[in-house]
């Protein structure tokens, strides 16, 4: 005796083709390996275009000759004033001094206005 599930009655409608009938392994395989490739593909290429654009992003940070020369050059300056001493009124007897040596000058007058 058999189940009721596998009586068919005449109402019912013709049964479905199997779905998936005809896969090809040969294509499942080739497709996976189209797929692995192509992702392959994208992260190399967007290693590739994140390198250069670091490279150009850290050239530009790093690698800025003409303001570092000016930089230089004002430093130079700097520094050659700091270590110079020169007039600016002879008359009122200003004179322009390192800024350290002012520092120490001003420190100093301090330090005997207490005592």
């Amino acid at each position: 005796m058999s189940d009721q599930w596998h009586t068919h009655s005449a109402d019912e409608p013709a049964p479905q083709l199997e779905q998936a009938a005809h896969v090809s392994p040969k294509w499942l395989a080739l497709t996976l390996i189209a797929i692995v490739f192509g992702v392959l593909f994208v992260i190399i290429v967007l290693v590739v275009y994140y390198n250069n654009y670091m490279s150009k992003y850290d050239a530009s940070i790093n690698e800025t000759t003409t303001e570092a020369q000016a930089s230089f050059e004002e430093k130079i300056a700097v520094q050659t004033t700091r270590n110079s001493f020169e007039w600016i009124d002879r008359e009122n007897g200003i004179v322009q001094i390192p800024v350290d040596m002012a520092m120490d000058l001003v420190i100093a007058d301090y330090e005997g206005a207490g005592s």
